[in-house]
């Protein structure tokens, strides 16, 4: 049986930014139809897990996420600058989505949200909401600006209106916000994590270790 119904991966408190607020959103949405919930984030955080779902292997760890928590049936995935989307590149850009899109059909349903521009090629932006069960935004804006630049039909992105994350009093000069203005964090840097337990890798060390001391006494 599901540990629950839905899954969100991004960006968690106390992490700053759109993609945050675009994440607490589809959380409080869930919430709201009687959902239970688990969240992955891709750092350290509030959420229940941190898994580096970026790169190439992004579809690979949604199905680790996936089988986690006993394969619940829903999928909602925040889209941002840096992930799951790490590397720019057309090769890598390429790679990663057809892993997310191998992961999405092992889910029911997977949503997609985008917390502000991912700064993709627009092949792939279309390839990922053609597959993806619903596709929302923060704001009308936002999604006017994606539709325009990917050549999205504008019925297809739907708005769910969220209080941006951290909440900043109206008379805080904005030049002392920090990691909280916007705009002062351009990217997410994903740093890949073992995908093996500690006793595993130590198990493979000695193995190697073992194999080297038999490899030098053969020679002598």
């Amino acid at each position: 049986m599901a540990v629950c119904d839905v899954v969100v991966v991004g960006s968690y408190p106390p992490a700053p930014g759109p993609a945050t607020t675009a994440a607490l959103t589809a959380v409080r949405r869930a919430w709201d139809a009687g959902l239970t919930v688990r969240v992955v984030s891709y750092r350290p955080g509030a959420s229940d897990q941190v898994v580096p779902v970026a790169g190439p292997l992004a579809g690979r760890r949604l199905e680790q996420v996936r089988r986690h928590y006993q394969e619940p049936r829903r999928l909602v995935l925040v889209l941002q600058d840096g992930a799951p989307f790490a590397d720019r590149s057309l090769g890598a850009q390429m790679l990663t989505a057809a892993g997310l899109l191998w992961a999405f059909r092992r889910f029911g349903a997977a949503e997609l949200v985008f917390g502000e521009d991912p700064g993709l090629v627009r092949p792939v932006v279309q390839l990922l909401v053609k597959a993806a069960s619903r596709v929302s935004v923060a704001s009308p804006d936002l999604g006017a600006a994606l539709c325009t630049r990917y050549k999205l039909p504008v019925s297809c992105v739907a708005v769910d209106p969220a209080e941006a994350y951290p909440l900043v009093r109206a008379d805080i000069d904005p030049s002392t916000w920090g990691l909280f203005r916007p705009g002062a964090q351009a990217s997410l840097t994903i740093v890949e994590m073992p995908t093996t337990t500690v006793a595993e890798r130590l198990r493979a060390r000695a193995v190697a270790s073992k194999s080297l001391v038999a490899r030098r006494l053969r020679g002598h």
